[in-house]
């Protein structure tokens, strides 16, 4: 059984919006947050082993496929994800649950996370771009300016001008390496394109990579699994580390091998690391009397 392989259901927010996703299985609610460019698919291998511990929902964020709602415009943000993820936990009764996360998924969720820490059993994050963590070093805040100016800008610039293929490869490129778009499958390109719409929002946004409070972040009491990539970009490596020394209830696994892109490129090693943790945790306390 792969996501694909499941009927497909739909649920209209109150703004609006519709979201896409597929459930399957029963037990302790569990929910997989794709990151930029991607779409339930992402998780396609994933449903079947996790829906043998866990009721699984996997869903397309806002502006990912199959979707058709409105265009971006320039006022999305992670901030948007999180209302859009709150929303779908409060429609389908999955909260408290555990959060599976990767790349700008992950910032939606620890955003959400701040504000109703009740709502998660548990955080599973791949590399979430907290990217104004980094300019806590001299490094990261070079590291942090080059990647905007040099990532995020000609891919706005891009899309400006009506060109989502300039755009998704300079993406896709600064965050997993020079020629990784144009070493791509064509299917795999093909997918990438359709969900080009998601990272328009993303880099037209006043507020792509949003501030999230050390001091909260600090505070936050969730068992927390954190995946790195042993490939992954310097900024990606610095900003998780710095995540990392915050979180005061913190695993991490370092994916040999795996770029920013560590669910695509070790599946197996982090759906293991992921379920060795998950169901390692304490059950959830009864309710008190």
């Amino acid at each position: 059984m792969t996501a694909s392989e499941i009927p497909t259901s739909r649920l209209v927010l109150p703004a609006g919006v519709t979201l896409a996703y597929v459930e399957a299985g029963a037990g302790e609610p569990l929910v997989f947050v794709h990151g930029g460019g991607k779409d339930l698919r992402y998780w396609r291998q994933q449903v079947a082993p996790f829906a043998e511990h866990f009721r699984v929902v996997a869903y397309s964020r806002r502006h990912a496929a199959p979707h058709l709602n409105a265009p971006p415009g320039d006022a999305h943000t992670p901030r948007t994800d999180a209302d859009d993820l709150r929303a779908l936990m409060d429609a389908l009764d999955l909260a408290p649950a555990h959060v599976v996360a990767g790349s700008i998924g992950g910032v939606a969720a620890l955003a959400l996370a701040l504000e109703r820490p009740h709502a998660f059993r548990s955080l599973v994050l791949a590399e979430p771009p907290v990217l104004p963590l980094a300019d806590a070093t001299e490094e990261g805040a070079t590291l942090r300016r080059a990647f905007l100016s040099d990532v995020f800008a000609p891919a706005a610039a891009a899309f400006r001008d009506g060109d989502p293929t300039r755009a998704m490869r300079g993406i896709i490129d600064g965050f997993l390496g020079a020629g990784t778009f144009d070493g791509l499958p064509d299917r795999a390109r093909a997918r990438v394109l359709q969900n080009a719409r998601d990272w328009e929002a993303h880099v037209r946004s006043p507020e792509p990579f949003p501030t999230l409070s050390r001091d909260a972040l600090a505070a936050l009491r969730i068992p927390t699994l954190m995946l790195t990539g042993t490939r992954t970009t310097r900024l990606h490596a610095l900003v998780d580390d710095q995540l990392a020394a915050l979180l005061p209830d913190v695993r991490r696994v370092r994916v040999e091998g795996a770029t920013h892109d560590l669910w695509a490129d070790a599946p197996d090693v982090c759906r293991d690391a992921a379920l060795e943790f998950l169901l390692g945790l304490s059950p959830p306390s009864a309710p008190a009397p």
